[in-house]
């Protein structure tokens, strides 16, 4: 099978690998489509993220897709060829954390393409059936590979206790934001206010029924929300873009007793308003990836609520994720979400 390896920052290489074997409680998966993460471009610019280090060729990927390929003697409930999304990581299952049901939070957790585990820009990989989800009859490939930033954004919107009704402010437009802005109005969100210094990702949030978009590059954004709530404010806000200015844009956004979902990533600290927040006793909610959350966001996708195909711009086959990587980090390109497909 043919799988990529990051070999230094700003080098991959398609290699031809064997195909693993199936553990009898695992499934064999066939990969169709993933997509290119925040995370996989820090990996591929930088040979880390964080605390985690790319030390030896490794191969990234974990937005994925795909087929059951073989089906270990244990499981049950796959047959071949089910089309399936895959929850990326696999937490222990055995700490205090797992067993409270917030198994994003395990210390343990094993998730692909984060080293030493090799990720999906593969043909082929093993994985836990328990986190392995059939895709429902309408949904594609596409979708399934999107249920993990989907999924995100579910946990997000309940992070910010989004009602019904409700005026949201969404920070960001990249890929995350675009799923929370999805998410939001699929739980009622009456009006959705984005930020985006982005000309496109601006025209493609109006597209997907914002009812306002804001260049923070030009725009006042705290005084034109509060002209645009009449001076209220929103209701709840969701901190996408991983700036230190865009958490502060949140915080000052937001009505009293106002809500806010931290979500974007590249911030270590922060300076931040902090009398606003008490002031207003606004409660600030981390976001980290998802704890099951992908059964709704499926259902949701199946249901039509959610749509994820929008805010694809670019697909590249397996042996041009270099010319992929390389188009993501080009500022004269105009793109939203980009995907790898398997030929």
């Amino acid at each position: 099978m043919k799988a990529a390896f990051l070999e230094k920052p700003g080098k991959l290489t398609v290699q031809e690998v064997p195909v693993p074997a199936c553990p009898e409680d695992r499934l064999l998966i066939r990969i169709r489509e993933v997509g290119i993460c925040g995370s996989d471009l820090h990996y591929y610019n930088e040979g880390r993220v964080g605390d985690n280090v790319v030390r030896e060729p490794h191969i990234l990927g974990h937005e994925c897709s795909g087929e059951v390929a073989e089906v270990g003697r244990l499981v049950q409930g796959f047959r071949l060829g089910d089309r399936v999304a895959i929850e990326p990581g696999l937490p222990c299952l055995a700490c205090p954390r797992c067993l409270e049901g917030r198994y994003n939070l395990c210390p343990c957790v094993r998730f692909l393409g984060a080293p030493p585990n090799h990720g999906a820009f593969r043909e082929y990989l093993t994985h836990d059936p328990r986190f392995v989800y059939p895709l429902p009859g309408k949904v594609s490939f596409t979708q399934g590979a999107l249920a993990e930033p989907l999924a995100v954004a579910y946990n997000a919107v309940r992070k910010a206790g989004l009602r019904p009704g409700d005026t949201v402010l969404i920070v960001g437009a990249g890929a995350i934001g675009f799923s929370c802005l999805e998410m939001a109005r699929a739980a009622g969100a009456a009006r959705i206010i984005v930020v985006e210094p982005q000309e496109n990702r601006r025209a493609k949030a109006l597209a997907l029924q914002a009812a306002l978009v804001l260049d923070p590059g030009t725009q006042d954004v705290v005084r034109c929300v509060g002209e645009f709530t009449s001076g209220r404010g929103c209701d709840c806000a969701i901190e996408a873009s991983g700036s230190e200015e865009g958490v502060a844009q949140a915080i000052r956004a937001i009505r009293k007793g106002g809500r806010i979902a931290l979500i974007g990533l590249g911030l270590a600290e922060a300076r931040i308003p902090y009398g606003e927040i008490m002031k207003k006793e606004a409660l600030l909610a981390g976001v980290y990836r998802y704890a099951n959350n992908y059964r709704p966001v499926l259902d949701l996708l199946a249901a039509g609520r959610l749509d994820g195909e929008a805010w694809v711009s670019h697909r590249f086959p397996l042996r041009e994720i270099q010319r992929a990587m390389e188009t993501a980090n080009d500022p004269g390109v105009a793109k939203l979400k980009m995907m790898i497909t398997m030929e």
